[in-house]
């Protein structure tokens, strides 16, 4: 039978900078690289697009925004495009299927406005139709959450999000245009991401406080485009298949930081990495040693 030792040794021999394994309530393994990386802010990345979900429903929650079928173009109004990107929703962005064309990052970041640069690309397939893994969906979110709410983003997520649940050591970094970078702008501590993790677990209730919908939680992980055999995609939240785990979802950014919940198990897995060749290979360890670990308790 594996151990939490033998997880925890392979995720030594990695970049692994820090691990969190919540079960049942319970921590029951804590490990950090060196004592700098328990108080260090992580840089989360792509793990921004699941907390700027949450935020989404936040804003639906409290009536700010209508609905995931509310059009775009009703907060981009100066955009007076085709009637194909008339078409394109927030639920459109959240599952990556805007139709939008994405030329990466690296035409996004040199780029003066950012938002205007994502709304100015060609509609190359019908909205819902196909998937493409955009950073400038999630910064269109974002700017409609600050349209929205008539508040910046980061401040959105101090008064509905961080300040409850206790998160205060952050940063969330913006665009010249002072526009909370949807995508990847978030740095945090690793138990500050746990708490995301928790949330979720609890669907959304944090003590005696819904802080948002459990309806939301349930509909933002949900299965709604598939990868592959074992992978799916949601409201920027991944769905994985782990062994005999049954359905997991997840939060995943570059170089291998992670948020993994598996609510049958009542599991909540965090991991910040720096490992830039195979950034899924803590996953890897995630189903090898701990899966069968937690099965078998």
């Amino acid at each position: 039978m594996v151990s939490l030792t033998e997880f925890e040794n392979k995720l030594k021999k990695e970049k692994v900078d820090s691990a969190l394994v919540q079960f049942n309530n319970s921590l029951i393994m804590e490990y950090y690289r060196n004592p700098k990386m328990k108080e260090k802010q992580h840089k989360i990345y792509s793990v921004t697009k699941s907390i700027l979900s949450t935020l989404i429903g936040i804003a639906i929650d409290k009536g700010y925004i209508e609905s995931v079928n509310k059009p775009i173009h009703h907060y981009f109004q100066e955009f007076n495009k085709d009637s194909e990107f008339q078409r394109i929703t927030i639920k459109h962005l959240l599952t990556m299927t805007s139709g939008l064309h994405w030329p990466g990052n690296n035409g996004m970041i040199p780029s003066k406005n950012w938002v205007n640069f994502v709304l100015d690309q060609a509609v190359v397939h019908p909205p819902g139709k196909e998937m493409a893994y955009s950073c400038g969906s999630s910064h269109l979110l974002s700017a409609i959450i600050q349209k929205a709410t008539g508040v910046d983003t980061e401040i959105f997520a101090k008064h509905h999000l961080f300040t409850p649940l206790g998160i205060t050591d952050y940063k969330w970094n913006r665009d010249a245009q002072g526009i909370a970078i949807g995508g990847f702008g978030i740095t945090m501590k690793t138990v500050d991401m746990l708490k995301i993790g928790r949330l979720y677990l609890k669907k959304g209730r944090w003590k005696s406080q819904q802080i948002v919908s459990s309806q939301w939680v349930k509909e933002s992980t949900y299965p709604r485009v598939k990868i592959d055999e074992n992978n799916s995609y949601s409201y920027h939240w991944w769905n994985k298949t782990f062994n005999k785990m049954g359905r997991v979802f997840l939060a995943s950014g570059y170089e291998g930081q992670y948020i993994i919940v598996a609510p049958d198990y009542q599991l909540v897995v965090v991991m910040t990495s720096s490992i830039k060749d195979d950034a899924a290979r803590p996953l890897y360890y995630f189903q090898d040693y701990l899966v069968p670990y937690i099965i078998n308790q």
